[in-house]
């Protein structure tokens, strides 16, 4: 079984942004942290330069180049990573250890929506939703990135923008694969809006592809869970929807409400929003009647 440190944690992330610039021996340093943080954490300096096989002055710099001020300080993140990381594990086990019925970890969970819900409602700031809502309003194209749980999400927003919007609306990530999704980006200018999606456990698919959306001009728009998300520091705007569950990685409902509300505001400025609903109604009641 695999203990690699995913891309869900802070020290994951601050890795992925400085690993391009890395040296060789800070890469090796990078690597064995990434594929064996159980070991690492509880290994000195000196264990750590050892099994990497860097120096101590190595492991200094790629630590410092991470942004810690020493190699405690980098361990303690480590040790808090490998909390986060492991508490779905922990809370299944537990769970499963305590005498419930099936029935109380169903209303568990749906409580655990409302929440979910509720933190979303509070999230919202008027003004970023304002700037979305123009962005994709005016926007030649619309990209939409999601992987695993959010490529449902993503899904979703396919389906329902493209009815909604004049722009042409493409689920970057969905048909052919990733380099079929790179081509897409590729193809990006400063006319296209790139609608990200990524929860826990986040993608770094994800993540790099809307990288280089920004890298190419387009305006980001991201759907995430938390301040703490990779796609934060790369989005124009940022939309949040918790996405907590006490026994699993992820919960998707708040993030799919999220969505769903957007592709509402939408449909609402649409000029022909009435016309088009028409046009599909009808369309659908043969449809259902055939």
């Amino acid at each position: 079984m695999s203990h690699a440190l995913k891309p869900t944690t802070d020290l994951a992330n601050r890795i992925a942004l400085v690993y391009p610039s890395l040296s060789g021996a800070h890469r090796r340093a990078a690597d064995f942290v990434l594929q064996n943080p159980l070991e690492t954490v509880t290994m000195t300096i000196e264990g750590l330069a050892e099994r990497s096989g860097a120096s101590t002055a190595t492991v200094t710099r790629f630590v410092r180049a991470l942004g810690y001020g020493g190699y405690s300080e980098f361990r303690a993140a480590l040790s808090a990573a490998l909390r986060l990381a492991m508490a779905p594990v922990d809370s299944l086990a537990d769970a499963r250890s305590t005498k419930s019925s099936a029935f109380s970890t169903l209303v568990t969970a749906l409580k655990d929506q409302v929440a979910n819900l509720e933190g979303a409602l509070a999230a919202i700031d008027e003004g970023t939703f304002t700037r979305a809502m123009e962005a994709l309003l005016r926007a030649r194209r619309i990209f939409i990135i999601g992987s695993g749980v959010s490529h449902h999400v993503a899904a979703h927003l396919e389906e329902g923008l493209a009815l909604y919007l004049d722009a042409n609306v493409i689920f970057a990530s969905s048909r052919g694969g990733p380099e079929q999704a790179l081509r897409h980006i590729t193809t990006l200018g400063a006319e296209d809006l790139v609608l990200a999606i990524s929860v826990p456990r986040y993608s770094r698919g994800t993540v790099d592809l809307t990288n280089l959306a920004k890298e190419r001009g387009a305006m980001v728009l991201a759907l995430t869970d938390a301040p703490s998300s990779p796609l934060v520091p790369i989005a124009d705007m940022t939309l949040f929807a918790p996405a907590r569950n006490r026994l699993l990685p992820n919960s998707p409902s708040a993030t799919f409400a999220l969505a769903d509300a957007i592709i509402t505001s939408v449909a609402r400025e649409r000029p022909d929003a009435v016309e088009a609903l028409k046009e599909l109604s009808e369309s659908l009641l043969w449809t259902f009647y055939q």
